[in-house]
């Protein structure tokens, strides 16, 4: 049984996805990850302004010192 018709060099080669669209993808990760990690920081600062307020506590707001000019 000889395929005469079928030679390994016709068959279509799977080469994946092109290296544009990896390069996006990782940018497009790469961008959420640092999105993400300054809304979680936003959360914490949040988070620790209103631990200060449930306990009552008066300095809970960071003090801004004035430059000099």
């Amino acid at each position: 049984m000889n395929d005469a018709g079928k030679s390994p060099s016709n068959e279509p080669h799977n080469q994946g996805p092109p290296a544009r669209a990896i390069v996006a993808l990782l940018t497009i990760i790469g961008l959420a990850c640092i999105l993400g990690y300054f809304f979680l920081m936003k959360l914490v600062s949040i988070s620790r302004e209103e631990d200060c307020l449930l306990a009552h506590r008066r300095d809970c707001a960071p003090i801004e010192v004035p430059t000099g000019r």
